[in-house]
């Protein structure tokens, strides 16, 4: 008896559940567009050098939409529906980046771009390597604080690097990383860079001088808009997103001053020493030669 119960509840758990509603695309076909989508801005942005408005553009994305069997009326719909259930846009645009990161490894691509990986480097982000900002708040900001572990050393750098994609119809564009880095003295070292094109990004603080102890890192990725572009308006079909991909938190250890110092004047007598080997052996020469 509890058996069929627990299925009749179920079935009306499932018969309950929301669904995609008529006349709306559904997720993995929305998503298939806008992966068309990206690549079709991905050929304009390399025929015109980065310029991203046009008749050619607007001519590739039509030719999406024909691909797929969708008109402008039906994918104007969708896309608002989407900008309104931002959480769905959300997923549909993590599995996007996947799929990207996916795609430009198969074609001998190289995903992991990092720089900055030595022998005294560690990385220590646990967090998402990639996910997707969009320009609807909350999902236009995206946190992490992290505690060090017992690898960090008092003088360490703290890098913070990432790639930057965009996918943007128009508008400015721009993502700025905070990066700040809390001592046990309370003093807070910190930096913001912003990128404004597909690119490689870094955000680095150092602590070679003051050779101070790390109690916690924190900071954020915001995908900043312009003043004039009315984000609060769900009715909208304009396409304003940037993938962050293969985030890294590196901290690479540096030599006390001191220290390198010491080693740089060792260097300068190791130097001095060899001169004076090399004169004597060219004076010897001279004297076995006369």
């Amino acid at each position: 008896m509890k058996i069929i119960s627990y299925a009749i509840i179920l079935m009306l758990m499932m018969a309950c559940a929301p669904s995609t509603p008529s006349g709306i695309l559904p997720e993995d076909e929305m998503e298939n567009v806008l992966y068309d989508m990206h690549v079709a801005q991905s050929i304009y942005e390399t025929r015109s050098g980065g310029v991203t408005t046009g008749a050619d553009l607007i001519a590739l994305r039509a030719s999406v939409l024909n691909k797929h069997g969708i008109d402008k009326a039906e994918w104007d719909t969708s896309f608002n529906y989407y900008c309104r259930n931002a959480r769905e846009m959300y997923s549909i645009y993590q599995s996007l980046s996947e799929r990207i990161e996916r795609d430009v490894v198969a074609l001998g691509g190289k995903v992991d771009g990092i720089q900055g990986e030595e022998a005294d480097t560690a990385n220590v982000w646990k967090a998402e390597p990639s996910f997707i900002l969009m320009h609807q708040a909350p999902y236009n900001l995206y946190t992490f604080e992290i505690q060090p572990d017992s690898t960090f050393e008092d003088g360490d750098r703290i890098t913070l690097q990432y790639d930057v994609q965009f996918i943007f119809q128009d508008g400015m564009r721009d993502v700025a990383a905070y990066l700040a880095v809390c001592y046990d003295n309370d003093s807070i070292a910190s930096v913001v860079t912003h990128t404004n094109f597909d690119s490689h990004g870094i955000a680095t603080v150092n602590n070679d001088v003051d050779r101070l102890h790390v109690k916690k890192i924190k900071g954020y990725f915001i995908l900043v808009q312009n003043l004039t572009q009315n984000t609060s308006n769900p009715n909208t079909s304009t396409i304003r997103l940037a993938a962050i991909r293969n985030v890294k938190l590196l901290h690479l250890r540096t030599v006390p001053p001191a220290v390198a110092k010491e080693e740089q004047r060792e260097a300068v007598d190791s130097l001095a020493v060899d001169s004076l080997r090399r004169d004597s052996i060219r004076k010897a020469q001279v004297v076995v030669t006369n």
